[in-house]
């Protein structure tokens, strides 16, 4: 990788973290799908007494347990995913990491790009990824863990807009193919 696909990888990575947090910290469209507790202290109180260790928990049990399975017919079902760590703000590590994330997204869309000439074509190659990718994962998320539209529907046009955008940014540092 050359030295201007390198700084084109950090660049990129840079515009997509930035991207992430506008559309994630900034923009409250998202959230506005999320449900609301009536009493949020007590749900917490409640959470930590009934899932007493970090991790992902499904109600009623494992699919394959009888008691859950008989537990299922009647309702309800869901997931917690449980921390019990305090979080005050935002945690520096997480967003060391998730540049990490974005920069290293940014390196493998270099290879997305190789060969593609044109920003249209490159954009184009981006978004048919970024829609295969999110019609897998997020319809997935759908089908099979019960994931809202309304919810997952935010995240798809968030994956596609970051698809887009990685390809529009690294257009300017990838080389174009040379013709024969």
């Amino acid at each position: 990788m050359s030295g201007k696909t390198m700084l084109g990888v950090l660049v990129t990575g840079l515009v997509l973290f930035l991207f992430g947090f506008i559309y994630w910290a900034v923009n409250p469209l998202p959230y506005q799908v999320w449900n609301d507790v009536a009493d949020p202290a007590a749900a917490q109180a409640a959470m930590s007494e009934t899932f007493p260790e970090d991790g992902i928990y499904f109600i009623p049990g494992q699919p394959n347990d009888p008691a859950a399975a008989e537990l299922m017919k009647t309702g309800p079902a869901g997931f917690v995913i449980m921390d019990h760590a305090p979080a005050a703000g935002v945690d520096p590590v997480a967003l060391g990491v998730g540049l990490l994330h974005n920069i290293f997204s940014a390196a493998l869309m270099v290879w997305v790009l190789l060969g593609i000439s044109g920003l249209v074509n490159r954009i184009t190659r981006a978004l048919i990824i970024g829609l295969v990718a999110t019609f897998v994962i997020n319809g997935s998320e759908m089908i099979w863990w019960w994931q809202p539209f309304e919810w997952q529907i935010h995240q798809i046009i968030y994956y596609l807009i970051y698809f887009g955008l990685a390809a529009l940014v690294l257009h300017r540092f990838v080389p174009e193919p040379e013709t024969a």
